[in-house]
């Protein structure tokens, strides 16, 4: 089911990939980027990560978060994705128990979509450390969730294809608003 903004974020209690506990809740009061990945090692993923960690330092000075969330296993996301230093949360959600809360869709559609049209991204993707490896959750759409400062989704952005999020314009806007 695909939540429809503004409505209220759903909660959760999860531990991050060195197991320290992350509530949702615990960032009332704060802007929040909550980004769904489809796995540590997607090249797509990798990327998005990379430009992320790039623009963070500068939201950080507007009381803004990230949390990235990732169907693969905690010792995958370190290896692959917080092999570079990342400055924000990492959840580790092999279960899908937060993908399907939030209503993060499968669709093999998006996957080949990606794969067709968006090569140059894949190899940018693995100039940041991801190569693609075998993964159940392969059909797993990018989904990005703003959440404001009283804990409401502002705006979303169910993905097209597996290399879709957000666009970036859309993030900035919503962090200096």
């Amino acid at each position: 089911m695909r939540l429809t903004p503004p409505c209220p974020s759903i909660d959760f209690s999860a531990d991050d990939i060195y197991g320290k506990t992350i509530k949702l809740s615990d960032y009332k009061g704060k802007k929040v980027l909550l980004a769904f990945f489809r796995d540590a090692a997607c090249p797509f993923c990798n990327f998005r990560v990379y430009e992320l960690t790039q623009k963070y330092k500068q939201w950080q000075d507007h009381s803004f978060e990230i949390i990235a969330v990732f169907s693969s296993p905690a010792d995958e996301v370190r290896r692959y994705v917080a092999k570079h230093p990342r400055p924000f949360r990492m959840i580790s959600d092999t279960e899908l128990n937060i993908y399907n809360q939030y209503g993060v869709e499968h669709s093999a559609k998006a996957l080949f979509k990606a794969l067709l049209f968006n090569f140059p991204r894949i190899v940018k993707g693995m100039l940041t450390g991801g190569y693609p490896q075998p993964n159940p959750n392969v059909k797993l759409v990018p989904a990005d969730f703003l959440i404001n400062p009283m804990g409401k989704v502002e705006a979303l952005w169910y993905g097209r294809d597996t290399s879709d999020h957000m666009p970036m314009t859309q993030v900035e806007n919503f962090i200096k608003n």
